[in-house]
């Protein structure tokens, strides 16, 4: 076996005096990093997660509600399909009609979560119905838009202020 060629040299440090300090936060990062799970979120979670991304994305009068129905509202009907298959439109269809007679005075809009997706003929009917449909992502707990309408409600992706403006 050969020994190391650079065993008898110096170990020189070539960090700055600044830098010094630096080692001693990023020692204590490990501490504070969350713990990234495998598993899906818990369903308190994905209520927290989705009534705070609608909320935040203008529909302002949902509230927590209880175990069989997680998010409540005055104007729109919440469903929430579990399924990893695409529904179909005579599905979306039913669920919109569910939601119209879910209102007392007036109709209630659908807002329809789903683990799936849904087909074309389904999406173009949400559309027409003026519903929201969104895709749910179990591991993280984001929603993703199914239709125009959901695709129109979410916040613009670019930074307003980037925007090249046309001259006069």
């Amino acid at each position: 076996m050969q020994d190391s060629l650079f065993a008898d040299l110096p170990v020189q440090n070539d960090a700055p005096e600044w830098m010094e300090g630096f080692s001693d936060l990023l020692d204590g990062l490990e501490e504070i990093t969350p713990e990234r799970r495998p598993c899906p979120l818990t369903p308190w979670e994905i209520r927290g997660a989705v009534l705070h991304q609608l909320t935040t994305l203008g529909f302002s009068d949902l509230v927590e509600g209880e175990a069989d129905i997680p998010i409540e509202s005055d104007v729109f009907h919440i469903e929430w399909r579990n399924t990893g298959k695409n529904l179909s439109a005579p599905e979306v269809q039913r669920l919109n009609g569910t939601a119209a007679a879910a209102g007392e005075e007036l109709p209630k809009r659908l807002i329809l979560i789903t683990g799936g997706g849904l087909t074309r003929p389904a999406s173009e009917f949400a559309d027409k119905a003026k519903a929201y449909a969104f895709h749910l992502d179990r591991m993280t707990g984001r929603l993703t838009p199914l239709n125009s309408r959901a695709l129109d409600a979410l916040l613009p992706a670019d930074v307003p202020g980037t925007r090249v403006l046309e001259p006069w």
